[in-house]
């Protein structure tokens, strides 16, 4: 695989396996940003290890709950990824589900350069804007990204946003697509203390994903503090396997580039 994949996260980010779920977590200061790029890096080029046809043609939808195309398109360039031509080929379509909502408005619309923005938070019209960006994917296995689908739950304002409702609309929407990756914050301040029923839902909605998931990826700060040349701590779980969960290191460097490594390394 390309070296803007680290090695030891090789295994973890090809094509997932068909009706697979993946959830990543974060916490502040430590953000998934890089690894979700990483997973469409892979995915979109076709890197996983033992790579086949389904993999070298899969396609991706991204909807992002936190921030806009221009940030993805810029992210996903600097590993040599051409978003708006996948888009043209129809092996990539995105949903923003910021701006519109924030905005205000009403149902959703497409924009060349924007992707699909959803225009408000009624359940209903959110599934509905993310079945037609999957309808857009016309080739390949289609993988379904969200990104802090969480965040609906604070920006919403709609009663029927609940962590309840938020987990029938996933169960739907993984019905149409190859495999499903989300994000979550999974600060502790978020999953422990549930004293509104915003932060219940929260809690429910990451806690339910996270104990469904087939492998969960979590990043975190290190225990000890800040270190110059170590961003975060990145443990991985597999479900199916009983062995003990990974955990490596990695580090951002100032051009983007991420390295993962083993403690003591």
């Amino acid at each position: 695989m390309s070296s803007k994949v680290p090695a030891l996260l090789e295994p973890y980010l090809g094509l997932p396996e068909e009706a697979s779920l993946i959830v990543l977590t974060n916490v502040m200061g430590a953000t998934t940003n890089w690894l979700l790029l990483r997973y469409l890096y892979s995915i979109l080029q076709g890197r996983g290890a033992g790579a086949d046809d389904a993999e070298t043609n899969s396609g991706v939808v991204l909807v992002s709950f936190m921030r806009d195309l221009a940030f993805w398109r810029e992210g996903a360039s600097r590993l040599g990824l051409d978003l708006d031509g996948l888009s043209r080929a129809g092996r990539f379509s995105f949903v923003d589900g910021l701006t519109g909502l924030l905005s205000g408005g009403q149902g959703s619309e497409s924009t060349g350069d924007k992707g699909r923005i959803l225009k408000n938070a009624k359940l209903d019209d959110v599934r509905r804007g993310i079945e037609a960006a999957i309808g857009d994917v016309r080739l390949g296995s289609k993988v379904l990204i969200v990104d802090q689908l969480d965040e609906l739950l604070a920006i919403s304002g709609e009663e029927d946003v609940t962590g309840l409702a938020l987990e029938g609309m996933l169960f739907s929407l993984r019905e149409r697509v190859h495999a499903t990756v989300l994000t979550f914050s999974a600060d502790d301040a978020l999953l422990r203390t549930q004293t509104t029923s915003l932060e219940r839902s929260h809690a429910a909605l990451v806690l339910a994903q996270t104990h469904a998931a087939d492998l969960v990826l979590s990043l975190r700060l290190l225990d000890t503090g800040v270190a110059k040349d170590v961003s975060g701590v990145v443990r991985i779980a597999v479900r199916k396997e009983e062995e003990e969960s990974a955990e490596y290191l990695y580090h951002i460097g100032a051009d983007g580039n991420v390295k993962v490594f083993e403690r003591g390394t």
